[in-house]
């Protein structure tokens, strides 16, 4: 069950806190709730604009092969508050120390855990995570502590939009996804008065600005995303259009290098390890909407405090490539963001015009798939052919199919 949507849209008349307007909108049953496979109240009262293009709006998560991953760090802002104000404390103790040994001392004290409490909010990778698996019909929730991992089907999972005035320069207006991870439930309970700690954001967008006032519904786009992502076959046109513009970044910044890929581009996300995830619930809801725990969460997230241990595990769309350490020397192999271009858009095209059924399987087992379907593994052949041949005589590329 998933509630759109709650809180206060841009009003420049009333004010109000978004959460309690939410939480009584709630309790008098005002509150539009559908199904978190519905998208028909997603754009509630404001139908989609189709001028605007039939795409999502890029979002800033990892998305990897069978599983959409979004990610935060925990407690950043409050370290960094605490870091500056032990700061402030310590920069007049030294000044006037006096005759008061213990001014000095408290002032060493709060310049290292100031200076600690900095580096982890600026350094830190994210260690919270809500982890959408297609591939299992599940969504993983993190522990707010420890490296654990909540795990509920997608059929129980509750999730939230909630409008919100913000102070943010320049915003009138936000919007955030939020889950609560069990045994809390948003349908039963409602939302959490500790709603910092109980609950995990997804997402949050800007919906309108101070200049012109004008909503921009993004985080509407979020939510399609994350529902196509959930129901849809892998080879829907914007969900492999996402695909595509993460192999062709793998392929172009990091030369097919997956470790490097992770180590740079993905570095925020660099602790978890979505193929380590289990492929059952350990949370379920009986009849009366409670939730039951079956066994404790799995850990599936590398690191202390997020700060270091990287995991690298390659996912399964990607096998067969040059991303694999496997096929890293094979120039038979084909490159990962170039597979899915034709020549004349700078690619080899091994993956080009073929059938859905084709690209959903390599996108489920790799590039081995292909073995199973002669007439797709032949056009493949051709394709990079053609794609070297072409290549080799324009140097139409800045790096070349068999570099």
């Amino acid at each position: 069950m998933a509630f759109f949507r709650g809180g206060r849209r841009a009003d420049w008349k009333n004010g109000g806190i978004a959460l309690f307007r939410a939480q009584k909108q709630l309790k008098e049953g005002a509150w539009p709730v559908g199904h978190n496979d519905d998208k028909s109240i997603v754009w509630q009262g404001h139908p989609r604009n189709k001028n605007e293009g039939d795409r999502y709006i890029q979002p800033a998560v990892y998305f990897s092969g069978d599983y959409l991953v979004y990610g935060g760090i925990k407690l950043a802002s409050l370290a960094a508050l605490t870091g500056y104000l032990l700061l402030c404390w310590a920069i007049p103790n030294y000044i006037w120390t006096g005759e008061y040994t213990w001014m000095r001392q408290s002032a060493n004290i709060s310049v290292v855990l100031g200076v600690l409490f900095l580096y982890y909010s600026i350094f830190s990778r994210f260690s919270h995570f809500v982890v959408f698996d297609r591939r299992n019909q599940l969504v993983h929730i993190s522990y707010y502590f420890g490296r654990r991992f909540h795990s509920v089907t997608w059929q129980d999972f509750d999730y939230i939009v909630l409008d919100c005035h913000t102070s943010s320069f320049g915003t009138a207006h936000s919007a955030e996804i939020r889950t609560a991870p069990p045994p809390w439930s948003l349908e039963k309970h409602g939302l959490p008065f500790s709603w910092n700690l109980r609950s995990r954001l997804i997402e949050r967008e800007e919906e309108a600005y101070i200049t012109d006032r004008a909503p921009r519904y993004r985080i509407e786009r979020t939510v399609e995303l994350i529902i196509d992502f959930m129901s849809q076959r892998r080879t829907h046109p914007q969900l492999i259009g996402i695909t595509k513009d993460m192999d062709k970044q793998l392929t172009v910044q990091s030369k097919d290098d997956y470790k490097h890929y992770r180590r740079s581009t993905l570095k925020p996300w660099a602790l978890i390890d979505p193929e380590k995830l289990p492929d059952e619930p350990n949370w379920k809801k009986n009849e009366h909407g409670n939730w039951e725990k079956l066994h404790r969460g799995t850990i599936a997230r590398a690191g202390l405090f997020g700060l270091w241990g990287i995991s690298h595990t390659l996912p399964p769309y990607l096998r067969g490539t040059r991303a694999d350490p496997a096929y890293k020397k094979d120039q038979d192999a084909p490159r990962p963001g170039l597979r899915w271009y034709s020549h004349e858009n700078e690619g080899t095209g091994e993956l080009v015009n073929q059938p859905d059924d084709v690209v959903e399987a390599v996108l489920t087992e790799g590039m081995s798939a292909l073995e199973r379907f002669p007439e797709a593994a032949e056009r493949a052949r051709k394709a990079r052919e053609n794609a070297v041949t072409y290549h080799n005589k324009n140097q139409s590329w800045v790096v070349s199919p068999d570099a």
